[in-house]
C-alpha cells in the first residue's frame, strides 16, 4: 500500500472495516460513500492499492461478471477461510477448528497447501437454502 493514507483512503478503510462480512462492488462502495467527496475512480484506485497491501480480497461471484471486494484486515478475518453464498453474497468466517481440519485433511490427502489469505469457498448459506 502507499506510504501514506490519504483522506479518501481513510474514509474507504473506515467504511470497509464496518462491513467486514460483506462483499461489495466498487460501485456499491462508491454509492455508500456518496455523502463523502470520493469519486468512483478514486474508489477503484484505492481498492487496487488496498488489495495489493493485503487489506482486501477480490472475487467474482458465480454467474456474474462483477468484481466484489471484502475487507480482510479485521482481526476476525485474518488467516480465516471465508464461505461466500453464491445467491445472496453473505460471507461467513469458517471456525478456526473447522478450518484447521479442512487444511490439514487437504494437505494430508492431496499434498496441497491451502493459502488461507486467498481462499474463499463458495456455496449456499442456510438462509438461502430455506
Amino acid at each position: 500500500m502507499a506510504k501514506y493514507l490519504t483522506r479518501q483512503r481513510k474514509q474507504l478503510l473506515h467504511f470497509l472495516s464496518e462491513h467486514t462480512d460483506e462483499q461489495m462492488t466498487a460501485r456499491q462502495i462508491a454509492d455508500a460513500l456518496q455523502g463523502n467527496p470520493i469519486s468512483i475512480s478514486a474508489v477503484y484506485r484505492n481498492l487496487a492499492a488496498l488489495e495489493e497491501g493485503g487489506y482486501l480480497k477480490r472475487s467474482i461471484r458465480e454467474g456474474s461478471r462483477e468484481t466484489f471486494y471484502q475487507y480482510i484486515a479485521a482481526e476476525e478475518c485474518k488467516g480465516r477461510l471465508h464461505l461466500s453464498c453464491c445467491i445472496c453474497g453473505r460471507i461467513v468466517h469458517l471456525g478456526e477448528k473447522e478450518a484447521e481440519q479442512l487444511i490439514h485433511s487437504t494437505l494430508a490427502t492431496t499434498g496441497f497447501q491451502i493459502d488461507t489469505s486467498k481462499t474463499v469457498l463458495y456455496g449456499v448459506c442456510a438462509d438461502c437454502r430455506k
